[in-house]
């Protein structure tokens, strides 16, 4: 269920049809790993930097440098990703998306997290039970995000205007529209969301607040992570993520370090999402009727 989730701090952005990175699909392993001069990762992980126009942090000291202790000296979203680490942990985590009606016919969207393919599995998993619905439920509690064209892909199947500004540092800026298709699904809608919601899916959150005609927010002040990350691969298979610029939602100021807040704030102990005692989902579904 949603309490096992783990926060997704990494990117949240695609830039020229190529995704950002997201952490795999759960976040960016900080391993305190030495940069042997032997293999010359600390070479390799500065000039990547540098190429991206980051310059060497004040103090830096490379003969110390360590994942956490140089990279970290950028932005906390900057780190050193085991891949191999990084594919044992996240092996056993729920599946993106998980749907079900419930009351009868309020068709409940647990999302997870935004990969790739994430818009096709919603396909597989949404799609059947949506005629059977007259109200929706869409749970963001503890998603930390994802690649923005996923959640952009699920966001335009229930909104028909909408766009994600993304500010990239020394390139061209970028927009992700969503568009008027005729065939959205229109129906009375709750988000859940709370502190661990973030990046992505604080974007699908910013976009139904905003153009959604008929969506009540319910829930704790989300995360607040309005940067995103590009990857680079290094010499042995492991990755550098670095934070590579900002976005905004629509005429919102960047939230990042700040969140948002939903329209009815409900604290609640997370450990409960999923339980009888879920007071969030409670009121969700009395909000739906």
């Amino acid at each position: 269920m949603k309490n096992v989730k783990q926060i997704v701090i990494c990117s949240a952005c695609l830039v020229s049809g190529v995704a950002a990175g997201m952490g795999g699909m759960y976040g960016i392993q900080r391993k305190n790993i030495k940069f042997a001069k032997e293999n010359s990762l600390l070479m390799e992980v500065q000039d990547i930097l540098k190429d991206s126009g980051k310059n060497d942090p004040v103090g830096g000291d490379p003969e110390k440098a360590a994942a956490k202790g140089y990279m970290s000296q950028f932005d906390k979203y900057t780190g050193y990703v085991d891949v191999n680490e990084l594919k044992e942990s996240t092996k056993d985590l729920p599946d993106d998306v998980e749907a079900k009606l419930i009351n009868g016919n309020v068709l409940y969207i647990d999302l997870n997290g935004f990969v790739s393919g994430t818009n096709m599995h919603f396909s597989q998993v949404v799609d059947p039970l949506i005629p059977k619905a007259n109200s929706v439920i869409i749970d963001l509690r503890n998603n930390g995000g994802g690649e923005i064209i996923e959640e952009n892909n699920i966001s335009d199947r229930f909104l028909k205007k909408g766009v994600v500004h993304c500010f990239i540092d020394n390139e061209d800026d970028y927009d992700f529209k969503i568009g008027d298709s005729g065939d959205e699904t229109v129906l009375p809608t709750v988000l859940l969301v709370n502190n661990s919601t973030a990046s992505a899916a604080e974007i699908m959150t910013a976009l139904f607040m905003q153009n959604h005609d008929n969506v009540t927010v319910v829930g704790t002040q989300t995360y607040g992570k309005g940067v995103f990350q590009d990857s680079k691969s290094l010499s042995n298979g492991d990755e550098i993520r670095f934070t590579n610029g900002y976005y905004t939602v629509g005429d919102w100021e960047c939230y990042n370090e700040v969140g948002i807040t939903p329209d009815i704030v409900l604290e609640m102990d997370e450990s409960l999402i999923g339980t009888f005692s879920d007071t969030q989902l409670k009121k969700a579904l009395e909000i739906l009727g």
